[in-house]
């Protein structure tokens, strides 16, 4: 890289040495040329204010080139600020993400999701970051007990949400929450694209409407959960256990909808 920006910087004092000597020495008696009637010292005079024109010419070229120069290097300064910028927010909130407390942690997911509507080259990185939050802050294993109070945890339905909105999802990209514990959680309206809930545990989770349309729903734990309204429609629903779950259309043309060839219970 070093050798390069030297070789530019040579052709540009080439190239400058160039135009100095075509204003100086050789298109001044050019343009004047062989105009007939003027005496030596006239000759001379036309030469002369020939290169004076062009000097002055070259000159206000140089200068609107230092303008477009300094332009550029503040614009280029303006987005090193902005990056050096999106990069301290980015690494804050990851600490603040790993922080004691629930609020702080809560404050980090919508600080990240606004990072990535500033800077939507972050989208990947805070999906990423969100639902392995969601995993490290609610994970499900058989005996874990229920949280005090019931339903999840505010700064696990902050990513929840964000996640939902979808504005840092990228096209075609999954959303890994399996073996998640969201006993109880409000999930109504859920529509988060390609999720996968491969063995959580979404027992008693109110999930109305939702859209889970080719969702990952193996082994999933959905007792007594409200699917009423909800698209399941070419959804994995292999081993998963709705005991109890609150559905309608099973016995009626009502609005659950159901993959194809799977029978719901009744």
């Amino acid at each position: 890289m070093a050798q390069r920006g030297r070789l530019r910087l040579a052709a540009g004092v080439l190239v400058f040495a160039v135009l100095v000597a075509l204003c100086v020495v050789f298109a001044p008696a050019w343009l004047v040329g062989a105009t007939p009637g003027l005496s030596t010292a006239e000759r001379l005079k036309a030469v002369n204010d020939v290169r004076s024109t062009l000097l002055q010419a070259f000159g206000g070229l140089l200068a609107l080139g230092g303008v477009a120069l300094g332009a550029y290097l503040t614009s280029r300064q303006l987005v090193l600020n902005r990056e050096g910028r999106s990069i301290d927010m980015f690494t804050n909130a990851i600490e603040l993400l790993a922080g004691e407390n629930e609020a702080t942690r809560q404050g980090a997911v919508y600080a990240l999701e606004w990072l990535a509507e500033l800077d939507p080259r972050y989208n990947g990185h805070v999906h990423a970051l969100l639902t392995s939050f969601v995993g490290l802050r609610a994970p499900w294993k058989p005996g874990t007990p229920l949280r005090d109070g019931g339903g999840i945890a505010n700064d696990v339905a902050a990513a929840l949400s964000v996640l939902n909105r979808g504005t840092v999802i990228g096209p075609g990209a999954a959303s890994e929450l399996e073996r998640v514990d969201l006993r109880g959680a409000d999930l109504n309206g859920l529509a988060i694209p390609r999720v996968c809930f491969a063995g959580a545990n979404l027992a008693d989770a109110k999930l109305r409407d939702a859209k889970l349309t080719g969702a990952t729903l193996t082994d999933v734990i959905l007792q007594n959960a409200d699917l009423r309204g909800a698209d399941l429609r070419g959804a994995d629903l292999t081993g998963a256990d709705l005991t109890g779950a609150i559905l309608d259309g099973v016995e009626s043309d009502g609005t659950t909808r159901w993959p194809a060839g799977f029978e719901p219970p009744g």
